[in-house]
């Protein structure tokens, strides 16, 4: 059963504007959004970094908002962490590799609504050259005046797409995290 909450943010999005077409297309940026991302070291802690430039595109029906989309083609040279030489190992060849893959791509559709009121989104995550099945949760968090707020988690690994150096100090799962508000 929907939880309350879900119920209002799903009551909400048919307010979203309907411009002619079954879904209605919204562009954003790191202007508007993050994309972010975690790993757990040693067991110990937790470490957190963003890609600081992105291009991304979601469709979405307000009247049918479980049926969404969602593309996003991240620059995998502007990446930060807070670590000294954090940001310059993660460009390097062992990580994104940026000099031969620039750029990580996830295209996705969600389909239904989790009885916690998310939309799981199911599709193809492509980092360093390697495509992989990839699923996140998207949830409406909030919505005043004419802006949506949304938030997705999901889980990577990294060992999946040929980043295996440092195994013993950092996880091989990788939470990745993105928050956006859309003017409506």
């Amino acid at each position: 059963m929907l939880d309350r909450r879900a119920l209002l943010a799903l009551a909400a999005l048919p307010a979203l504007p309907v411009r002619g077409q079954a879904r209605t297309r919204y562009v954003f940026d790191q202007s508007v959004g993050r994309i972010g991302f975690s790993a757990r070291h040693l067991g110990l802690f937790t470490s957190q970094g963003q890609f600081d430039r992105f291009q991304a595109t979601l469709l979405i029906d307000p009247n049918n908002p479980q049926n969404a989309a969602v593309e996003c083609v991240v620059e995998t040279g502007e990446v930060s962490i807070p670590f000294p030489g954090a940001t310059d190992l993660l460009r390097s060849e062992a990580y994104f590799d940026v000099a031969r893959h620039p750029t990580a791509r996830f295209a996705g559709e969600a389909n239904g609504l989790t009885e916690a009121g998310g939309f799981p989104i199911a599709g193809q995550l492509a980092v360093r050259g390697v495509t992989r099945p990839f699923r996140m949760t998207a949830r409406l968090v909030e919505r005043q005046g004419g802006v949506a707020r949304f938030q997705a988690e999901g889980e990577m690994r990294r060992g999946e797409f040929g980043m295996v150096a440092d195994r013993t100090l950092i996880s091989d799962a990788i939470r990745l995290s993105v928050d956006v508000r859309i003017q409506a």
